[in-house]
């Protein structure tokens, strides 16, 4: 039986006082398909493996059909380039690399000397059939769905259709050590779960435009409850966390998964399940205690900006005085909804980033369990905002080196989209932005140890100032925080 190992590289850069280690789900999705299919596969998460490289060059000793590896835009990159400098130096493997960055960047992926073969878009039905291309029993350029070399030409074969998740087998989680792979929130250990893919909103900042092309794809509800229950008394789960992008597109459909879990008496707490304004607001009391029945505690959602303008900018209009009436009711309930918001836009003003910070403490001292965070603005490649970028003064990567700075804790390139003021302002209350509120409820959440809620809690106060007064000057916190790791370098 060929031997395939699937490699999923470190996320982040040092070390971070609140790791978060969830399940390789982009790896994990093609090990039952290439099992039926005859392979013997092994997957290795550098996250979870200090001796990674050891083991990597104990799977090449095997001499392995090929080596795959999943990367996302930013800090991945790096890892990924390491692990397959490390194949390239101790085998003839060839390397295969898939997931978000190099289904949206193919031809520059391709173009690396580290990269043999680019698996654009899902990869369970693509993946069994290019093993056998490698095994010389099928043709190369019959396999949909690839980018590959020929005589250093890349070649391009016909698009591959998304996956039907409800003709795929159940995940295989014997290969990897569970154990290692869940997030610690309320105080249990939490699993991730996918019962859907894609979103069918255009958002102009989101990669999910460009890699699921609009298109939500949902199993079944009776089969992705049965999965669930099944994964949860399989391996005696107690948390849930729900990582769709868009759980509640179909309202019936959510529903009846949620009664689903409700009824099976699992005893088991959802502690995360992503919502989109626009379905929250036909949601009525009844959903709210069904969400409450089956144990969902934690209801993020996704704002992005209380500005009208921007939010024409990024096509998501938001009723801001509706989401406060929400935001006050949802007090009846035993759930805390977090909102999501982002700064540093193209275009984006110090008063468009006041009206966000204004709304977000109208949220948190209207609801005692609400939670807020303030992401940075990435310009992730296949969107609309990444060419409004380019057009604003962001330089094309050239490289895959180039993409390592991409990442939601920086400011890719320092920003040049923005005004010099607005770039020091973000970079400062990137930090500061995690003590607008001070939630009991979310406590179990956000608490890391003594030491570091210790220093942010003496830390809070002047926070609170610099955010009320949108101070930036001689922000030395910043970098005390990265170096005590309560933000990991993303870089």
């Amino acid at each position: 039986m060929k031997r395939v190992v699937l490699f999923y590289p470190e996320i982040i850069k040092g070390w971070q006082a609140r790791p978060r280690v969830g399940i390789p789900l982009s790896l994990l999705s093609l090990v039952a398909p290439a099992r039926i299919a005859g392979y013997d596969v092994r997957l290795i998460d550098q996250r979870v493996e200090p001796r990674w490289e050891l083991e990597l060059l104990d799977e090449l000793k095997k001499g392995p059909l090929c080596v795959g590896i999943s990367s996302m835009t930013g800090p991945q990159l790096r890892y990924a380039l390491a692990a397959s400098a490390l194949v390239k130096a101790h085998s003839s493997a060839p390397v295969i690399w898939g997931g978000p960055h190099p289904s949206l960047m193919p031809e520059q992926t391709l173009r690396h000397e580290l990269v043999d073969i680019v698996v654009e878009g899902e990869g369970e039905e693509t993946l069994p059939e290019l093993l056998q291309a490698l095994e010389g029993r099928r043709p190369m350029d019959a396999v949909r769905g690839i980018w590959y070399k020929d005589g250093g030409r890349p070649v391009k074969t016909a698009p591959r259709d998304f996956t039907d998740l409800n003709t795929q087998p159940p995940l295989d989680y014997t290969a990897i050590d569970l154990s290692k792979h869940s997030r610690n929130i309320f105080n249990i250990d939490n699993y991730e779960f996918v019962t859907s893919r894609g979103c069918p909103h255009r958002c102009s900042f989101c990669y999910n435009v460009a890699f699921h092309k609009r298109r939500w794809r949902a199993m079944e509800p009776d089969l992705a409850v049965a999965r669930i229950v099944d994964f949860v008394r399989t391996y005696r789960v107690k948390g849930l966390y729900i990582n769709d992008s868009n759980f509640f597109f179909d309202v019936a459909r959510a529903k009846r998964i949620l009664e689903g879990i409700a009824a099976a008496d699992l005893d088991v707490i959802i502690s995360k399940l992503n919502f989109d304004f626009s379905t929250l607001q036909q949601l009525d009391d009844r959903v709210f205690e069904l969400l409450q029945k089956a144990g969902c505690r934690w209801l993020p959602i996704a704002v992005e900006t209380a500005s009208s303008r921007v939010q024409q900018l990024i096509r998501k209009p938001i009723d801001i005085p509706q989401m406060l009436e929400i935001n006050r009711h949802l007090k009846r309930f035993d759930m805390a909804p977090h909102y999501a918001f982002m700064m540093g836009f193209p275009t984006e003003t110090e008063d468009d980033l006041a009206q966000s910070i204004s709304t977000a403490t109208r949220l948190l001292e209207d609801n005692p369990k609400a939670g807020t965070v303030f992401n940075i603005f990435t310009p992730y490649p296949g969107t609309e905002l990444f060419e409004l970028a380019l057009t604003m003064g962001l330089r094309m990567p050239e490289r895959i080196e180039d993409w390592y700075p991409f990442n939601y804790r920086n400011l890719v390139q320092g920003g040049p989209w923005l005004s010099d003021k607005m770039r020091r302002l973000i970079t400062t209350l990137d930090f500061s932005l995690n003590m607008l509120g001070e939630s009991e409820f979310l406590k179990p959440y956000r608490e890391t140890s003594a030491l570091t809620s210790f220093i942010c809690r003496l830390y809070a106060p002047l926070a609170r100032q610099r955010i009320r007064h949108l101070w930036h000057q001689f922000p030395i916190e910043v970098q005390l925080a990265k170096s005590l790791g309560l933000y990991a370098k993303q870089e």
